[in-house]
């Protein structure tokens, strides 16, 4: 085997794109051919690796399908792939049996929201990697995971996904189909969502009225928390408290017009008082506005929905929406949360 690794090893160096992309598939063959021993295993990962480095995307494309199907492909090789761009981890993520628990959580805090999608589309993800993915609370994700029958979710799992359902009645329908649903979160689901969701919990949970009232109640009491500054402060108080206040509460707020909750909210997402949120949205409309989303993790992707609802209370007049929206892009793409929680402050103190 020494030998034959000195050879592959020399082989990788070589340039032509055409050779090196035939030698990448050879040596692939080769390896999902038959079971290798403990002592090759690690040798023939490094050598995919070091080939798969230099290879073109279609040639990873084409060794990530081939070894995704593997139930013996070396572990680095496999690893290398999955951490790719995600049209050659695409296969890796969805259906490789050597990818770790420890590997997709990685993958979750480290690559880009098009990994986390096909993370949550993974078939029989565990609770740890659920609530990884669950963390960004990024819509696309959220949906996939929900949609996702197969996935464990554990109770804070459970939570988010039922906190984000609020916002997403298809969600709601679908998380309350799952066969491991806890009757705590069919309560929580029966007092958000659509009336047909809520015939359908009581028909499978026999829900006593009783024990739902609390909970219906207290989501009367998020409906009715635009009165005024000191009952929308209550209500982020407690929804703190009870760990509920998360960036699909915030937009849901905003979207249903109620501007004073929705101030305090984004403020507690930012780590800011209600007063000097609104110092510096006023100092500063659009571009205060993308570092509180960015500060509070709202997903880009729901940025241009939440500008146009402040453009259309009269709180943002910021001129050409499209200069906005490239504004919010270096933001999202330059700044993270503590970034952009940072610069908020600035602004605020010298405000």
């Amino acid at each position: 085997m020494g030998n034959a690794a000195i050879a592959l090893a020399g082989l990788a160096r070589l340039r032509d794109p055409e050779s090196h992309g035939r030698l990448a598939l050879s040596i692939t063959d080769i390896c999902i051919a038959n079971p290798l021993s403990e002592r090759a295993e690690p040798l023939a990962g490094e050598i995919l690796v070091t080939l798969a480095r230099k290879a073109e995307e279609k040639v990873r494309i084409a060794m990530a399908a081939a070894l995704a199907e593997c139930d013996w492909a070396p572990h680095g090789i496999v690893r290398f792939l999955a951490f790719d761009a995600p049209a050659v981890a695409r296969d890796i993520i969805l259906r490789s049996l050597r990818l770790t628990e420890a590997d997709l959580v990685e993958l979750t805090e480290t690559r880009s929201l098009a990994h986390r999608c096909l993370i949550a589309e993974r078939p029989g993800i565990s609770g740890a990697v659920s609530d990884a993915l669950c963390h960004r609370v990024e819509p696309d994700v959220m949906r996939a995971l929900i949609n996702n029958a197969t996935a464990s979710l554990t109770e804070t799992g459970f939570t988010r996904c039922a906190e984000f359902a609020i916002c997403d009645s298809d969600c709601g329908e679908t998380l309350s189909r799952r066969h491991d649903l806890p009757e705590a979160i069919a309560r929580k689901l029966y007092a958000t969502v659509s009336a047909t969701v809520r015939d359908q919990l009581l028909d499978r949970f026999n829900l006593d009225p009783a024990k739902i009232a609390p909970v219906a109640e207290f989501a009367a009491e998020a409906a009715r928390a635009d009165d005024g500054d000191t009952s929308a402060a209550s209500l982020i108080e407690k929804l703190q408290f009870a760990g509920k206040l998360n960036p699909g509460f915030a937009v849901k707020t905003l979207s249903e017009g109620r501007e004073i909750v929705f101030d305090h909210a984004i403020a507690a997402l930012c780590g800011l008082s209600v007063d000097d949120w609104r110092k510096v949205l006023a100092l500063s409309g659009a571009r205060t506005l993308a570092l509180a989303c960015r500060a509070a993790r709202i997903d880009r992707s729901i940025y241009p929905t939440v500008l146009r609802a402040m453009q259309k209370s009269g709180r943002i007049h910021d001129g050409i929406e499209d200069q906005a929206m490239a504004g919010a892009a270096r933001i999202f793409r330059d700044y993270t949360p503590g970034k952009a929680h940072d610069s908020l402050r600035r602004m605020a103190d010298s405000a």
